[in-house]
């Protein structure tokens, strides 16, 4: 079974989006940026927040982002009549994310799954006891009040930084779980 691996973007005071739901990053900015520019060679299947799928715009991103026929499991409360045209092949929509982990895991195989998004698939991944690295962005702004990225007994203690990088946009943090944690 492969990792489960999740990409984040949080601001100097921890919150990864501002009191109007707006993300710290947009979609764009995140394409190849630091060392999260390497996640997409990695993964097997992708999972994501509903949120963050109708943040990106236009769904061809989507399929930009990672290597072809990689599977895009999106968790929404509300049914999805159609797959968007443009979306990439592969995309699902799961009324759950342990639905929606399941589903990655099983499409992986033993590549890793990629959990992207906003903090509440940071959140249920950190949950599951499952999530083995984080791949961090901490841009050099603050926001004052929006939603918290780590909050709720989240186990962040459990993880240590193994690699970093400063780029103009953010500091980029890989932390991994510490073994036995």
């Amino acid at each position: 079974m492969g990792r489960m691996i999740i990409d984040a973007a949080t601001s100097l005071d921890g919150f990864w989006a501002d009191a109007r739901g707006r993300s710290v990053m947009r979609a764009s900015d995140l394409h190849g940026s630091g060392l999260s520019g390497r996640l997409g060679d990695v993964c097997g299947a992708v999972v994501m927040s509903r949120r963050s799928f109708d943040l990106s715009g236009d769904p061809s991103w989507i399929g930009e982002a990672y290597a072809a026929q990689t599977p895009v499991f999106v968790v929404t409360d509300t049914p999805i009549a159609s797959v968007p045209a443009n979306g990439p092949p592969g995309l699902r929509f799961l009324g759950s994310y342990a639905d929606a982990f399941a589903a990655a895991r099983q499409a992986a195989d033993d590549r890793a799954v990629l959990v992207v998004g906003e903090a509440s698939a940071l959140k249920a991944a950190m949950r599951t006891g499952e999530a083995d690295e984080i791949w961090l962005r901490m841009t050099a702004r603050t926001l004052g009040r929006g939603s918290a990225l780590f909050e709720d007994g989240i186990p962040v203690e459990n993880y240590f930084v193994s690699e970093m990088e400063t780029t103009s946009d953010a500091v980029h943090m890989h932390l991994e779980k510490r073994i036995g944690a």
